[in-house]
């Protein structure tokens, strides 16, 4: 077994379900904590369902990539892609306390990573978006 894998997806939808299995087989295999394993599930889905539907806005293949490594005890999700620059980390937070049905739509996702992942980190580096979040394994 190795303290590593990376996990490619296209932008289709449904190479995410796909990532989504594997990733979870993958720590299984080293008895990550359903915690762990629910961050992640939460993160692949959140990162690369928006990816496909802001990042890759004309018809050509986009890749994503999606990097879990175990270290020391703790998670380290990156997810790398080429679509359209964009840092989650610099949209304001949505604020809870307005209504629901008076809401603007989206950036929960991201707030749940913000609050879920124990660092969190964005660079747009050689024409790709890198965001890594870290998570205690256990």
């Amino acid at each position: 077994m190795t303290d590593q894998i990376c996990i490619r997806i296209g932008n289709s939808i449904d190479e995410v379900a796909l990532a989504l299995d594997e990733s979870m087989v993958w720590l299984d295999q080293f008895k990550v904590s359903a915690k762990a394993q629910y961050f992640v599930s939460l993160a692949i889905e959140e990162l690369a369902t928006n990816w496909i539907k802001y990042g890759c806005l004309d018809r050509r293949e986009y890749h994503m990539r999606f990097d879990l490594s175990l270290r020391n005890e703790k998670l380290i999700l990156k997810a790398v892609d080429d679509g359209l620059a964009f840092n989650p980390l610099s949209v304001p937070a949505p604020s809870t306390s307005i209504p629901l049905e008076e809401r603007n739509l989206g950036g929960l996702g991201i707030l749940l990573l913000r609050k879920m992942a124990d660092q969190i980190s964005y660079e747009h580096r050689d024409g790709m978006n890198i965001l890594q979040l870290e998570k205690a394994s256990q």
